[in-house]
């Protein structure tokens, strides 16, 4: 049953969907990918496939040489990811055969070259990063109802956070990655423990719907207002944690045609997982 606080949270949130739009900020500074030697960030479609395709927490990338170079080893069995580099040559303009009368412009020609890279993280013996941020401080209730969840899924560090039904894994980026503050940090955690308690072994709300759908737009309002409600547990219900919370469900009504009657919905099967997180799971 919710209580008088966490049906304060409800209501903000209904309140909120009618007024302006608030853009949803990521609460974490990801160091883009870069090269490992140089130093140089990946551009275009390499930075498509780094940044995003990859889950590494170590933005550096490099290539097997450039790892034995390091004095590193690629780990054997470890898959490379492939980039492009282009690059330009210039030839005589002259014809063969033509005698050539010094006035024939040479002409510009481009071309593509590829290459295997692999994360620093697929590598033994790689230095550690330099530039690594302070952890998050401790919140010690936080880390308890994290500690404590039943049949917890597997938390791995990322470079995004997300939860991955097929594989029970949840996905953030440590402590390390430039937080904007603890709370942050652990809102970020709830919003995706929440998601876990859908699993088929645990609450088994239906986990497929594709982005942008309403069935994907349904189970975010779970996993945010669920955040809301562990924050809550935890003591860290501030405001700044209130307010990315009521732009990520306002973003998120558009897709449902506003329709606030749904935060209700979503409400009920927050709490739920609230009380399975917390160990009150009904029996």
């Amino acid at each position: 049953m919710q209580t008088e606080q966490t049906n304060r949270i409800v209501e903000k949130i209904v309140e909120a969907l009618g007024k302006g739009e608030i853009p949803w900020r990521k609460p974490w500074r990801s160091v883009a990918a870069h090269n490992a030697i140089s130093g140089s960030e990946y551009r275009g479609v390499n930075a498509l496939v780094l940044n995003l395709a990859s889950h590494y927490p170590d933005p550096r990338f490099l290539t097997y040489k450039q790892a034995a170079a390091l004095g590193a080893q690629v780990r054997k069995g470890e898959k490379g990811w492939p980039v492009i580099f282009y690059s330009t040559i210039k030839k005589s303009g002259e014809n063969e055969g033509a005698e050539n009368t010094g006035n024939e412009k040479a002409k510009t020609f481009r071309f593509m070259k590829h290459y295997t890279v692999f994360n620093a993280s697929q590598c033994d013996g790689m230095p550690e990063m330099e530039s690594a941020a302070a952890p998050v401080a401790q919140i010690v209730e936080a880390d308890e109802i994290i500690k404590r969840m039943p049949r917890a899924p597997r938390i791995v560090d990322g470079s995004r956070a997300c939860y991955i039904p097929s594989q029970d894994i949840v996905n953030m980026p440590p402590k390390t990655a430039h937080w904007t503050s603890a709370s942050a940090y652990y809102d970020t955690m709830f919003h995706e423990l929440t998601h876990a308690t859908g699993h088929e072994t645990r609450l088994e709300r239906d986990l497929g719907g594709n982005f942008g759908s309403e069935k994907y737009a349904k189970e975010e309002l779970v996993a945010e207002i669920g955040a809301q409600f562990l924050c809550q547990s935890s003591g860290i219900n501030r405001a700044e944690v209130e307010e990315n919370a009521v732009a990520y469900c306002q973003n998120w009504s558009r897709v449902l045609k506003n329709d606030p009657k749904m935060i209700f919905y979503a409400a009920a099967k927050a709490q739920a997982a609230h009380d399975f997180i917390m160990g009150k799971e009904k029996t």
